[in-house]
C-alpha cells in the first residue's frame, strides 16, 4: 500500500515522545517543545525482512496474532479500520504501530522519513482499551485534569468532556469501571496527555454496532491531528465511521502467490 500525502505548515507543539518537562529555572517547569509536521506519516518497510513467513505476538489481554510483513503507511488526522479475521494480522498491525511489538526480522518503521524505535512509537501511542493497561485505574476527571496541567493540548476539562461525550455521573469513576463510555474516557485521557496514535485490540463487528459514542470519539481525535486504528473482523459497521478500510492480506492469498 502506498499513498501520497500533502503536508501542512509546521507549528510549535509538544512532541509526545519527548513529554518529560524540563526545568527552565528554579521555580517553573514547562514542557519541552519540538517542531514537527502535523500530518505525520508512519510507514513500515519490509524490504529488509529476513523471514519469509510472518510476525507473531502474544498480547497482555490473552489474545495473539500473526501478520505477514508488508509495506503500509498511515497518516495522522485519519481513522482506519484494519480488517481481517482473528489471528490474520489486524491486531498485530494495530499493536505494532502502538509501540507494543518489537521490530523483528529486519522490519523497519519510519516517522515521515526518519527511522524510529519501538519506544518512540510507544511514547506517542495510547490503547483505547484500558482494561489491561497500567492506567486502567485512573479516575476520569482527575487524570484528565492532571494531564492538562502539562499543556500538551489547549482545551479545558469541560471542553474535552463535551467533545468525547463524557457524562458527569461517571467523572469520578475508574476507567476500568466504565462500560460503553470506557473507550471515549480513555481516549480523552490519552489526548490530554499529548498522544497521537490511538490503537485498539481486535473486536468483532458487533462490538461497534451499539457504540454510539464511537463516531464522536473518532471525529474528535482525527480533527485534532490524531490517528485512530481499529482492528475488526469485517467492515459491516466501521465502514461508515472511519476514513479508510484496510483489508489485511489473508494466508490463502500469501500461499497462492508463492506457487
Amino acid at each position: 500500500m502506498s499513498a501520497t500525502f500533502s503536508r501542512i505548515p509546521l507549528r510549535q507543539m509538544c512532541r509526545p515522545s519527548f513529554m518529560r518537562p524540563v526545568k527552565n529555572d528554579q521555580t517553573e517547569r514547562k514542557p519541552q517543545y519540538f517542531c514537527y509536521y502535523l500530518d505525520m506519516i508512519i510507514r513500515t518497510d519490509a524490504s529488509k525482512c529476513r523471514s519469509i513467513l510472518q510476525g507473531y505476538s502474544h498480547f497482555n489481554n490473552g489474545m495473539e496474532d500473526f501478520w505477514y510483513y508488508s509495506d503500509v503507511a498511515f497518516e495522522t488526522g485519519r481513522s482506519y479500520a484494519l480488517i481481517s479475521e482473528y489471528q490474520q494480522g489486524c491486531m498485530y498491525l494495530s499493536y505494532l504501530l502502538g509501540g507494543q511489538i518489537g521490530f523483528k526480522d529486519g522490519l523497519e518503521i519510519y516517522l515521515d522519513d526518519t527511522g524510529i524505535t519501538q519506544e518512540t512509537l510507544k511514547g506517542i501511542s495510547w490503547n483505547l482499551e484500558p482494561y489491561y493497561e497500567s492506567y486502567k485505574n485512573l479516575i476520569v476527571r482527575k487524570s484528565i485534569e492532571k494531564a492538562l496541567k502539562n499543556r500538551f493540548v489547549e482545551e479545558s476539562f469541560e471542553q474535552l468532556a463535551e467533545g468525547f461525550c463524557l457524562t458527569p455521573e461517571r467523572y469520578d469513576r475508574k476507567l476500568s469501571q466504565l462500560s460503553g463510555e470506557r473507550w471515549s474516557a480513555s481516549a480523552a485521557v490519552g489526548y490530554a496527555s499529548g498522544k497521537k496514535v490511538f490503537y485498539a485490540p481486535y473486536n468483532s463487528s458487533n462490538f461497534y454496532s451499539s457504540n454510539a459514542r464511537l463516531k464522536l470519539m473518532i471525529n474528535y481525535l482525527t480533527s485534532h491531528d490524531c490517528m485512530v486504528l481499529l482492528p475488526v473482523g469485517s467492515d459491516m459497521y466501521l465502514k461508515d465511521c472511519v476514513d479508510q478500510c484496510i483489508y489485511i492480506e489473508q494466508k490463502s492469498v500469501w500461499w497462492k502467490s508463492k506457487q
